[in-house]
């Protein structure tokens, strides 16, 4: 009887303790998304630190939160990033001679969410959490297509709008694209489409295309087609997978090729396209400084008006050049981890029901071809590279999340609350024959 009234007492604790998790997932992909879709400039300069703080602030809690359960690896390896990055700013502030930047680091902040989203897994809230990415995912294609409609027809006035316009191009101008969260809506609602076709499916699928089109982002529609094509003949996913790698692996080596050949640009083949001409000239740049640092790099400068001394007058943006521009920031051991981060991206999720499985999956492999010539994984799309590595990382438990007593009451307790669902929690064995 007392057993039973101590247990019946700490219901309101675990129901209050997972309301918080909840909340912290709408918060943490909240901010994401208006931090990563730039829509935070439109909103006003105070959106910019406000986001930035809060998701800081939630991977820090989550660091705790796990420290004090005993899970040791999520944090050391959060660490160990947060040591590199921090590292590569010192070997700028030594080039230029200035104060060491720490607010640098909340630019790569965005990787280190694969923390928050291990620590959801691990609690049982897998299910609910990739519900509410696929959400707000396909929330954001909407909203971008009514804002591209809007610029495009006039409806808006340009101001508005122009802090996320570009038109530097013959192109035209386009509204900027968060490329990995419109992936995540296209290829969830592809595959709901080619299991049943309903009238949502296709109109969600249809929107999430139509955002994809209207971002006029040549090299990512290409690479949308080229993993579309596959899944609807049903090809194997570990077929994908390897094609997409090496495809990674064949642009990468012909780039880096042009760093071992001194007379070989591999980007003047594009001299006649403006963004062609331009990532030429930023190689011969970047090409330069790394034969002259290549274990360290150049380092992450806390502004562009630090680098032109060392630089010249014209920007470089290395992200331009794959692979190539995260050894130019990060040093060696940056390199290396970008790779590790795409191999992770690549591999099939299949742990995971189909429903969710297949998306991420084909959104990992679409960052690991786009990092041939952009290291996304790491820059603007990092929140999905975490998404995957956080449920990586947590795919090495067994799959039943009651692994010692405490846990076990947990989910005696929730299962009794009964608030989401037995589905949405995680208690009850996923379907083996829905994995692919």
């Amino acid at each position: 009887m007392r057993n039973a009234l101590q247990r019946r007492s700490k219901e309101p604790m675990v129901a209050l303790e997972y309301a918080l998790h909840r909340l912290l997932i709408h918060a943490l992909i909240i901010c994401d998304i208006l931090y990563s879709s730039r829509l935070n400039r439109v909103i006003g300069g105070f959106a910019q630190p406000a986001l930035l703080g809060t998701a800081a602030a939630i991977v820090v809690f989550y660091m705790v939160y796990l420290l004090a359960r005993g899970k040791v690896l999520p944090v050391a390896l959060g660490a160990l990033y947060a040591a590199l990055i921090f590292y590569q700013i010192g070997v700028f502030a030594d080039r230029a001679a200035i104060t060491f930047h720490a607010n640098v680091f909340f630019q790569f902040l965005w990787l280190m969410a694969f923390i928050p989203f291990y620590a959801w897994v691990t609690v049982g809230l897998r299910r609910y959490m990739l519900r509410e990415v696929v959400f707000y995912s396909t929330a954001y294609c909407c909203a971008y297509v009514l804002m591209s409609l809007a610029q495009l027809t006039g409806i808006l006035p340009y101001s508005i709008l122009s802090a996320i316009v570009s038109d530097q191009d013959a192109r035209g101008a386009r509204v900027f694209l968060y490329a990995t969260v419109a992936a995540i809506a296209y290829f969830y609602w592809l595959y709901e489409l080619r299991r049943r076709v309903t009238y949502s499916s296709l109109f969600f699928y249809a929107v999430a295309a139509l955002a994809s089109v209207l971002s006029l982002s040549r090299v990512y529609l290409l690479i949308l087609l080229c993993l579309t094509i596959p899944f609807i003949f049903r090809c194997r996913a570990w077929v994908i997978s390897l094609c997409v790698r090496a495809a990674f692996v064949a642009v990468t080596a012909y780039i880096f090729y042009g760093f071992v050949d001194f007379t070989f640009n591999p980007f003047a083949a594009f001299a006649t396209d403006l963004s062609g001409a331009y990532r030429a000239y930023e190689f011969d740049v970047v090409r330069y400084v790394l034969r002259q640092e290549p274990l360290f790099g150049f380092g992450v400068p806390p502004d562009l008006i630090y680098v032109r001394q060392f630089l010249g007058q014209q920007d470089i943006f290395p992200s331009d050049l794959g692979a190539l521009g995260t050894w130019f920031d990060l040093g060696l051991f940056g390199l290396f981890l970008l790779f590790y981060l795409l191999l992770v991206c690549s591999r099939p999720l299949q742990f995971l029901e189909e429903r969710y499985g297949w998306p991420l999956f084909l959104s990992g492999c679409l960052l690991t071809a786009y990092g041939a010539i952009s290291p996304t994984a790491m820059y603007g799309g990092a929140t999905l590279t975490a998404l995957i590595l956080g449920l990586a990382l947590s795919s090495s438990k067994p799959r039943k999340y009651s692994v010692s007593r405490r846990e076990a009451m947990r989910n005696r307790q929730l299962k009794r609350l009964n608030e989401l669902g037995a589905t949405d929690i995680g208690i009850l064995p996923v379907n083996k024959s829905n994995h692919f």
